[in-house]
């Protein structure tokens, strides 16, 4: 029986009015599986201009979409954020890329395997997401434009995604900011 093969949609924006470039679709291989995770990665245009050093990276990993607009999943909620913690870029209980990226960033923001972009079955909060999301830690230390150090920051869902990696002890993983995350599970 024939599969399809899983095709690369990964798609570049230079975004002068924000001055980041945003890579969209990013695939994240995953060993010893079929699937892989896609990402949206984030960098300051100003990194490319300049003979910078390599970023700090800010990372997220969840079933909420990537893609999904804060603005338009929760448009009350992202009224009440603060104006310069909030752009079109936004998405819910995540850091916004236009501020940590005007403050020397990379962001990294990845659909949980089988959700969005990131093909396979959603298993949340399972040894396998954690696991997943280890080596999508590990694969962002090792980029090119990435200085070997990954922080973890999200609320809720994102913040206890943060717990059960970093018990794992991924090669890159330098600090976790779970904020109004659950912990036992």
């Amino acid at each position: 029986m024939a599969t399809n093969p899983i095709g690369d949609i990964q798609t570049t924006i230079h975004d002068e009015e924000n001055n980041l470039l945003f890579q969209k679709n990013v695939s994240i291989p995953i060993p010893d599986s079929k699937y892989l995770v896609r990402c949206n990665i984030y960098r300051p245009l100003s990194s490319f201009a300049t003979a910078r050093p390599a970023l700090p990276v800010i990372m997220t990993y969840g079933p909420y979409g990537k893609d999904i607009e804060y603005s338009k999943f929760h448009p009350q909620s992202f009224s009440e954020v603060e104006p310069e913690q909030r752009s079109k870029y936004s998405a819910w209980e995540t850091p916004d890329p236009v501020f940590w990226t005007s403050h020397g960033y990379a962001v990294v923001r990845c659909d949980e395997r089988g959700f969005g972009q990131s093909p396979g079955f959603l298993d949340s909060m399972s040894k396998d997401t954690a696991a997943a999301f280890c080596h999508a830690i590990e694969w962002a230390a090792q980029q090119p434009w990435s200085n070997g150090r990954v922080g973890l920051l999200g609320v809720s869902y994102f913040a206890g995604t943060q717990w059960r990696t970093a018990a794992a002890q991924p090669r890159g993983l330098s600090c976790i900011i779970p904020w109004e995350g659950m912990s036992d599970y």
